[in-house]
């Protein structure tokens, strides 16, 4: 008896990736400074610490729309084989989520202690990464 080969369906994955970049948005990111929308509204209001830096908040927004609009386009695109998504786009939207989460990651918190949530968060990002990459490549 002959093994059979496993498929891994890594537009899954990205799925998969998305879904913990959202989850953790709702979790504690940062020692002392709460979740996503906690931070994200911190910035824009420049509470707590946080000097009033509107773009850092729309950043800390735009990681989670990016996710969102990542988790959506994975789920229609593994749900029917018809939805047909550019691999442009999905670069897109990656890039949006790791790119503005990093910024703000490394110039609005300057480089803090992760908990849970950035942690989870991180971990989506790689899973999404891998599942871009080697999604497109077969």
């Amino acid at each position: 008896m002959g093994r059979k080969a496993v498929m891994v369906n890594f537009a899954i994955v990205k799925a998969i990736g998305y879904l913990l970049v959202v989850i953790g948005f709702f979790m504690p990111i940062a020692r002392g400074r709460g979740n996503g929308f906690d931070v994200a509204n911190r910035f824009i209001d420049g509470i707590g610490g946080f000097g009033a830096n509107t773009l850092m908040g729309i950043l800390m927004y735009a990681v989670f729309a990016a996710a969102v609009i990542g988790l959506v386009i994975g789920v229609l695109s593994v749900m029917s084989r018809k939805t047909k998504i550019s691999a442009g786009t999905g670069w897109i939207v990656l890039l949006v989520c790791i790119g503005s989460g990093l910024v703000v990651f490394f110039a609005g918190l300057n480089g803090p202690a992760l908990q849970n949530g950035g942690i989870l968060i991180l971990i989506g990002w790689i899973a999404a990464l891998v599942g871009q990459v080697l999604s497109k490549s077969r």
